[in-house]
């Protein structure tokens, strides 16, 4: 098995991200890893473990761009 554990500094806004990232736990495109999302201050916690480490690239590099995602819309409405 492999894992991988980030921490994300959102600040305020972490327990937001876990919410808007949340969906994405039931749409999982992959039965080779598993993936876990948590909030501890102003940390959002992404926790995978996989079969391979194909699976965990393929998993860690989805969860990112995700993350990044999230990150620039929350950027773009303090900007507005």
């Amino acid at each position: 098995m492999h894992t991988v554990f980030v921490e994300f500094e959102f600040g305020p806004m972490a327990g937001k991200a876990l919410e808007v990232l949340t969906p994405e736990l039931q749409a999982s495109p992959s039965e080779r890893s598993r993936i876990t999302l948590g909030v501890e201050g102003g940390l959002l916690k992404l926790f995978i473990e996989a079969e391979d480490i194909i699976s965990l690239r393929a998993a860690l590099n989805t969860w990112l761009r995700l993350i990044k995602i999230a990150e620039e819309m929350f950027d773009a409405r303090k900007a507005a």
